[in-house]
């Protein structure tokens, strides 16, 4: 009887320390068809086999391992009530001490036969893609690409990523012949296809800019000199025509770069043509009125349908500043800005772009977005001003109270009449400051533009 009573209280003793032990719980779950999830090195789970607890005693991290099948892909994961929409991660480390859940969803994955034309030079394809294969599908018709010359003078020189069992027709075409490449009926897809058709000509190639943006009254260069000899045969001329847009006047047409000024906002097509051969290509020149036109068609139209920076007036704030009056645009500082690919990261590195001829580079050494643009390599009067004394070091923010979306600081908000730094930084007890009328003189002895940081010249000059 005694040693009954002593086992009963010997386990009533550990049923605490078991519970205690269990300190966090893990729920893993494969709610569709189509591949596993395995916690560990436990055996993988599909959605066959519902959803699986597992208790764990202590933090020590444990992996869960998302899987698809085959031809399947992963959809979107579940973790912790936050989803995961097609995430290329397949492990996941998680650890306790609260409790934690994934759920794994997955879908049948689709292939796609896509065609192209390298660097969009020398002809067309059609079509451009063919979609919603599935692992495995074998054709029960026929799938027919073609690649076709824009004119007599290119050939379909070569067509990369062609599968095995494709079958191009003809394989040796001569100048100016389409080229198919067709997938047979009972083709298996295996795998996404990318056919890419490269052109050449005996000819010379004609290549224009990029598409630019522009003011009126401003120059704007047509750029042919990418055009290159093909073939062996060299450019004997080149001749600048326009297509479309309010009338303009081109200087030095038969040159690899003509010139024209706008006077009337719109939108203007050239075409240039090389000979021998006859080649052409073309580009598009958008003009605006005013600056602030260009910014509002550009930047403010998009914004306001959208709501951002609305409430924090960016537009206005651009207008009423020295941003607007020196010509500085969204796009010299904001990545994307004059792409549509916006919001993009601060600029950094040395970056030119088309868009009014800007070109950024930044102070060696600098992370400062401001210095990027208001660099004493950059020839403007914000170098040769009290800005090029500036190494870099110290924020914009210390005269340009208002953000840096509206730069119209001047010296006197920080600096007072008495030269002392009253606004920003206490006013130092020495009344040496006060003897000058000039802020530039500061520079005789500071050789940077942050009054927080003294560092001084080794010589003052009076």
């Amino acid at each position: 009887m005694i040693k009954k009573v002593l086992a009963i209280l010997m386990v009533s003793c550990l049923f605490p320390v078991m519970a205690q032990a269990a300190t966090w719980s893990l729920t893993t779950w494969a709610r569709t068809a189509g591949g596993t999830i395995q916690v560990g090195s436990n055996p993988p789970r599909t959605y066959l086999q519902g959803q699986q607890i597992t208790s764990f005693p202590t933090e020590t991290p444990v992996t869960v391992t998302v899987a698809p099948n085959a031809g399947y892909v992963t959809s979107k994961v579940i973790y912790n009530g936050t989803t995961l929409t097609s995430p290329t991660q397949t492990a996941f480390i998680v650890n306790g001490p609260t409790a934690q859940s994934i759920q794994a969803y997955f879908a049948i994955q689709r292939f796609s036969i896509t065609a192209s034309v390298a660097d969009n030079i020398g002809g067309t394809v059609n079509p451009a893609s063919i979609t919603n294969f599935t692992l495995g599908q074998k054709l029960t018709s026929p799938n027919v690409i073609t690649f076709v010359p824009i004119s007599p003078t290119f050939t379909v020189s070569n067509i990369l990523g062609i599968p095995v069992g494709a079958v191009q027709n003809p394989a040796s075409p001569v100048a100016g012949q389409a080229v198919t490449v067709t997938f047979p009926t009972g083709f298996t897809i295996t795998s996404d296809i990318a056919l890419v058709g490269i052109f050449s000509s005996m000819y010379p190639v004609a290549v224009t800019g990029a598409q630019q943006t522009a003011l009126t009254g401003a120059t704007v260069t047509l750029n042919g000199a990418g055009s290159y000899a093909s073939g062996g045969v060299g450019i004997a001329s080149y001749l600048w025509s326009q297509t479309s847009g309010p009338t303009v006047t081109l200087t030095s047409p038969d040159t690899a770069t003509a010139r024209f000024v706008p006077t009337i906002a719109g939108t203007y097509t050239f075409t240039l043509t090389l000979q021998p051969g006859g080649a052409t290509a073309s580009t598009t020149v958008t003009v605006f009125e005013s600056l602030p036109a260009f910014v509002r068609n550009q930047c403010y139209n998009c914004h306001f349908a959208s709501g951002i920076g609305v409430a924090t007036n960016v537009f206005n704030n651009w207008s009423s500043s020295g941003h607007k009056t020196k010509g500085v645009v969204c796009a010299q500082c904001h990545v994307g800005a004059d792409t549509g690919s916006h919001p993009g990261p601060i600029r950094g590195g040395s970056v030119s772009s088309t868009t009014f001829n800007y070109t950024v580079v930044p102070l060696t050494g600098s992370s400062n977005y401001c210095v990027t643009c208001h660099s004493p390599s950059i020839l403007t009067d914000f170098a040769a001003s009290k800005h090029s004394i500036r190494a870099g070091a110290a924020s914009c923010s210390f005269c340009h109270v208002n953000g840096v979306h509206n730069p119209s600081a001047v010296c006197t908000d920080c600096h007072k009449a008495d030269n002392t730094f009253g606004l920003i930084w206490p006013p130092p007890t020495l009344m040496f400051h006060s003897s000058f009328t000039d802020s530039n003189a500061c520079k005789m002895c500071h050789t940077t533009h942050n009054p927080k940081v003294l560092s001084f010249k080794t010589t003052c000059t009076p």
